[in-house]
């Protein structure tokens, strides 16, 4: 059977409006004086998709609509407002009816995707001190396509599958060596970035898995089901368990520990979230340079807040306002430190510091950063927050 004409199968948001959104959300994509953006797969993919007409995007077939969302998904993850294609890609649009062709090309792709360079847009990784492998949060992204692409393979393609299953378990066992190469080389920050990174990671392939209901049988849910869980290691390892994977998921579940644990300022999982309170300050998705790194180590990022050349004073006001509010909002719920961090940083790059940047702000606003709760935790000193959460990420991990 040929390919997919363009609407056999049902599909979500149009094509005009999904990269419409990309480019609302991080528009420098497409700066065509910057030829280094198509050096990632997927956003090569997004920039000559969009010099499409509009009659060539609505012809898309099937497989090109996927790679499109898969693309869109990759390419916005990390940015302040994703493209929300999560259902598409995860179940939607592999269809039960897809000829064998198109379903054998979807997974190949996502096989394929594997080898994406994941930090060409995102902050949100680290790199192995010894091997210099990255471990992103992108890859739980990457997990929950793969997990699709197995669940609906693994019935008509079962080659195809077993060869997705493997790779799963290859990243799972990679996530885990990263792991250990941080408390190898006692980099107790690292260790943090790491373990919330694979909790992140983790979650996301268990979610596809229930959505997709994978037999409790199954080799992939029996293998990688639930790897972070403390739970996964009350049982006696299945026989076909791997030595190496049978190692991983003991690390992987101290993973799991970590990014939960708590710690003198707070906890991984705690500082984690969507950060909904920045999205409405526009001007954070001027620039690649300003997409967030991974929580709650935002000095770095509040300093290139505070002096970026695509950010101006009044930006600059408004950005602290939005973290002030986020700050407000999430102080019920514990010790939040993310945004206090960022905020001192912006005070440490901001030209005339505190005072002058006071001057752009509401009096209320000003009164908020300049006294109280916010500016203890503001004034703390970064050597010391990161001293004493590394400190206690190493005491606290069992290898």
């Amino acid at each position: 059977m040929s390919e997919l004409s363009a609407h056999e199968f049902p599909r979500g948001i149009s094509p005009p409006i999904l990269l419409s959104q990309v480019k609302n959300t991080v528009p420098f994509l497409f700066d065509n004086t910057n030829q280094s953006w198509d050096v990632a797969p997927y956003l090569k993919i997004l920039r000559q998709t969009s010099a499409l007409d509009p009659s060539a995007l609505e012809a898309l077939s099937h497989f090109e609509y996927f790679q499109l969302c898969v693309s869109a998904h990759f390419g916005t993850v990390s940015s302040f407002v994703p493209t929300d294609v999560d259902n598409q890609i995860r179940s939607k649009l592999w269809h039960p009816g897809l000829p064998h062709e198109t379903l054998e090309s979807m997974a190949k792709f996502v096989l394929e995707s594997h080898s994406w360079d994941l930090t060409a847009i995102s902050e949100r990784y680290v790199r192995g001190p010894a091997s210099g492998r990255v471990l992103s949060g992108m890859h739980g992204e990457w997990f929950s396509i793969a997990a699709a692409a197995y669940c609906a393979t693994r019935k008509k393609l079962p080659d195809v599958a077993a060869i997705l299953h493997d790779h799963i378990e290859q990243e799972l066992i990679q996530e885990a060596e990263i792991l250990e190469e941080f408390a190898r080389a006692r980099d107790g920050l690292g260790l943090l970035k790491a373990a919330t990174s694979i909790a992140h990671n983790l979650g996301d392939l268990d979610r596809v898995m229930d959505q997709w209901n994978l037999d409790p049988s199954d080799p992939l849910r029996v293998h990688c089901y639930k790897a972070g869980h403390e739970e996964s290691l009350l049982t006696a390892s299945p026989t076909s368990l791997s030595q190496s994977l049978s190692q991983a998921r003991r690390l992987l579940v101290q993973a799991g520990n970590l990014n939960k644990a708590q710690l003198t300022f707070t906890s991984m999982a705690d500082e984690n979230h969507r950060h909904f309170a920045l999205r409405a300050a526009k001007s954070l998705r001027r620039s690649r340079d300003l997409l967030l790194p991974i929580a709650p180590f935002y000095d770095d990022w509040g300093a290139r807040v505070g002096k970026h050349p695509a950010v101006t004073p009044e930006d600059v006001a408004e950005v602290v306002q939005c973290l002030i509010d986020g700050w407000e909002k999430l102080k019920p719920t514990g010790r939040t430190q993310t945004y206090p961090r960022a905020l001192a940083g912006i005070e440490s790059s901001f030209s005339g510091g505190l005072q002058r940047l006071c001057q752009y702000l509401p009096s209320k606003v000003a009164k908020t950063l300049r006294a109280g709760s916010l500016r203890t935790f503001c004034s703390t000193p970064r050597a010391r927050f990161e001293e004493q959460l590394g400190t206690q990420a190493l005491l606290k991990f069992k290898r």
